[in-house]
């Protein structure tokens, strides 16, 4: 989807920019003009601003999509995942590990991390994986019970195809 997403704003790069801001926060199209996050509409205006670009790019936006009923489809249909613990988890005593692979498309690697986590008796209470297609610098972030200690990163680090580790917390 995310290929004829591209193709039918390729000449329309600020378009572009909003379809993937939408999809990246999970915000669906109701029809022209509105834009929701889940059940609760989001101004055009604010959608531009955060994106720095014209309102009036925005709706546009939103009527290109309701033109094409596959595109309209995937975005009547997309919601927000829900909160993401990444920013409070030091708040609450945990801790954010931040996985950036060699080529994100590579199959296993969410698997390996999750289970050398659990290897090390850490509780895992979110991941969070970004769609490689979509997301720029795509990475897998995983809210665990507490901060991982330094046995934990060594292994992580040395899962192959993993190039990056970032601990937090």
């Amino acid at each position: 989807m995310w290929l004829k997403i591209v193709e039918r704003f390729n000449e329309m790069p600020l378009r572009l920019k909003v379809a993937r801001a939408l999809i990246c926060h999970g915000f669906n199209v109701e029809s022209p003009g509105v834009i929701k996050c889940n059940d609760v509409r989001i101004p055009l205006k604010a959608i531009g601003d955060a994106l720095d670009i014209d309102r009036r790019t925005v709706r546009a936006t939103t009527e290109d999509i309701c033109k094409d009923e596959d595109i309209f489809k995937f975005f009547s249909l997309i919601r927000s995942a829900g909160a993401s613990l990444e920013k409070v988890a030091k708040l609450l005593g945990y801790g954010v590990v931040t996985i950036h692979a060699e080529n994100p498309e590579d199959t296993g690697i969410l698997s390996q991390v999750t289970s050398t986590i659990s290897q090390h008796g850490v509780p895992i209470r979110q991941v969070l994986a970004e769609d490689a297609a979509i997301c720029e610098e795509a990475s897998l972030k995983v809210v665990t019970d507490e901060p991982l200690k330094g046995a934990a990163i060594e292994a992580l680090a040395s899962i192959p195809g993993v190039n990056r580790v970032i601990i937090e917390g």
